[in-house]
């Protein structure tokens, strides 16, 4: 079970090793060939509806752990869950997301920030940059939309973030889930408004390597959401950390309809963001939650932010 035999996107051997080098201790890399919904079964994990020594039946799966981890307990902090084949995934707002197997990168991974923990809104964005960091190593400029898409600097979408919380006795869980469009071709894409590192690159995305990526997301994702949580009571948005999201995040100086959860509109522009990552509008209304839609294409930040003051580009 912990030994690769077969060859999938991600190598759970060599990820565990390359993170422990970086100083990066993942309890356990999980990797399937396919499953519905990485969020739903490292959930059904953490809950204990399911342990790691419950071995599936309906597809391949690959671990690799830490010396002295029991597989049969609940998997710990920065437990990393993924899979060459998502098929029953959950976008936001109750969406489903899928994609064809093996032309993209699908993982979540587990988070515990604490009982007192109250920087939510920053866990996506966090995420988000970690994400754009490392495909802009890969070869694609990409930048941040508001509260979880990283797109292409024409405003394509490449990747999607969905963050849950499990409330359990112990305190709640994050589990944080990442899919990115690595070698969709044009005919694979959902919608004209999405693409891929593949097409951005225009090869036929054999060369994105997912493991590299994915070492390159966690080596960026993990520093930085440990810096969240150490932060306590002090402005997160003003960290090294924070000012990085707010220079890439294109939704900030951008005119915006922002779609809310009980079916309301709000139009106006993205000015800033406040000290627990919800969106500020017009230097005054705070948005913790809803679609935001660009209503003309948007100019890249070139720095970042300030706290109650307007963002240039909203006219």
């Amino acid at each position: 079970m912990n030994s690769q035999h077969i060859p999938l996107l991600v190598d759970v051997e060599s990820l565990h090793r390359k993170a422990a080098v970086r100083g990066i201790d993942l309890p356990a890399v999980i990797w399937d060939d396919v499953c519905p919904s990485t969020n739903d079964e490292l959930a059904a994990l953490v809950r204990g509806q399911s342990t790691l020594t419950d071995f599936p039946t309906d597809r391949t799966r690959l671990i690799a752990s830490s010396d002295g981890i029991d597989l049969a307990e609940v998997p710990g902090q920065f437990c990393v869950y993924g899979t060459d084949h998502q098929n029953a995934g959950h976008g936001r707002l109750g969406r489903t997301w899928t994609v064809p197997a093996g032309r993209s990168l699908t993982f979540s991974i587990l988070l515990e920030p604490g009982a007192v923990f109250d920087s939510w809104g920053w866990v996506p964005l966090i995420a988000g940059e970690a994400v754009r960091a490392a495909i802009a190593e890969a070869g694609v400029p990409a930048v941040l939309k508001w509260p979880n898409d990283v797109l292409t600097k024409d405003g394509k979408k490449l990747c999607g973030i969905l963050a849950r919380v499990e409330p359990l006795p112990a305190g709640p869980r994050i589990v944080l889930g990442v899919g990115i469009n690595t070698r969709l071709h044009r005919e694979d894409l959902p919608r004209e408004s999405a693409s891929s590192i593949a097409i951005e690159k225009d090869t036929d995305g054999s060369e994105v390597a997912h493991e590299d990526l994915l070492i390159s997301i966690l080596s960026t994702l993990i520093p930085a959401y440990r810096k969240l949580v150490e932060y306590d009571d002090d402005d997160f948005s003003r960290s090294t950390v924070g000012n990085e999201v707010r220079a890439n995040m294109v939704t900030l100086g951008t005119q915006v309809r922002v779609e809310r959860p009980d079916g309301s509109n709000l139009h106006g522009c993205a000015t800033g963001l406040d000290a627990g990552g919800d969106l500020i509008i017009d230097n005054d209304i705070r948005v913790s939650a809803g679609d935001v839609h660009h209503l003309r294409p948007a100019g890249h930040v070139t720095g970042p932010q300030s706290l109650g003051t307007e963002a240039g580009g909203c006219r």
